[in-house]
């Protein structure tokens, strides 16, 4: 997939960056590597147990400013370089400053790199929170594996998952890993997958999407995302090629 793709394909205002810079690669990084972009609509709530209502309200009580962190994201794109950005967010901070670019592929970033950080126009920040978006939509449950319990999601509610004017959602099974071992249950794992590829401004398309986080609790008590990592493939103009991401965080630290 040429970079040329990344241009092709636009978030909706609301959520283009033009940081990491050039050619759309925040674009992809953004949607995939932070979480999915917020339904418009909220999702009809039809819990597969009780078990999935207490999970939802606990995750709708979350704060999605409630620490400060450290954010690593690796970019991995056909044809072009590997890139390694390292980014920290402090909620404390005024808006305009809670993010700051620590360095670029172990570099200190230029004065260039920062100043397109700084007119980024971001999404919701990086929290368990968002997974309210889709949590309270339809599900099965499945037991297999012991202190853990699976939720299988046949597909999304409207407008989670979105590329530019495309809506994802309808043709995205999502599943999430309970972790039942403590004194509260939490989502442990989450992965998204397509069922069916998509084409965008007939010359480029999507032949399949696979997303998974990881989240985990801090010593009291919170849950908070851990890391993920995405595979986007597809093709322009009869040349495939595809877009890996990998994202970590560290140095997570509550904030009053």
């Amino acid at each position: 997939m040429t970079a040329a793709l990344g241009v092709s394909l636009r978030s909706p205002k609301r959520y283009q960056s033009r940081f990491p810079p050039r050619k759309g690669i925040a674009l992809f990084t953004r949607f995939l590597a932070v979480t999915m972009i917020a339904a418009a609509i909220a999702p009809i709530e039809a819990h597969a147990d009780a078990l999935q209502g207490k999970l939802l309200a606990s995750i709708k009580a979350t704060r999605p400013d409630g620490y400060s962190f450290q954010r690593t994201l690796v970019i991995e794109r056909s044809g072009a370089p590997r890139k390694v950005f390292v980014e920290r967010y402090d909620p404390r901070r005024p808006i305009a400053d809670r993010w700051s670019l620590v360095s670029v592929d172990g570099q200190a970033p230029s004065a260039k790199d920062v100043t397109q950080s700084r007119k980024a126009k971001r999404g919701p920040t990086p929290s368990y929170a968002e997974l309210a978006e889709w949590f309270g939509a339809p599900a099965t449950r499945s037991d297999t594996t012991p202190g853990y319990a699976t939720y299988h999601f046949a597909r999304l509610p409207a407008g989670v998952l979105k590329i530019g004017s495309h809506d994802a959602s309808p043709d995205t099974q999502a599943e999430a890993l309970v972790n039942l071992k403590g004194a509260a249950p939490y989502v442990e794992r989450v992965r998204f997958v397509s069922t069916k590829g998509f084409r965008m401004m007939m010359v480029a398309s999507i032949q399949s999407i696979d997303f998974s986080s990881r989240y985990r609790l801090l010593p009291n008590g919170a849950p908070i995302p851990d890391g993920s990592a995405s595979v986007m493939a597809g093709s322009l103009m009869g040349k495939s090629g595809q877009i890996k991401t990998s994202v970590t965080f560290d140095a997570v630290r509550p904030v009053d």
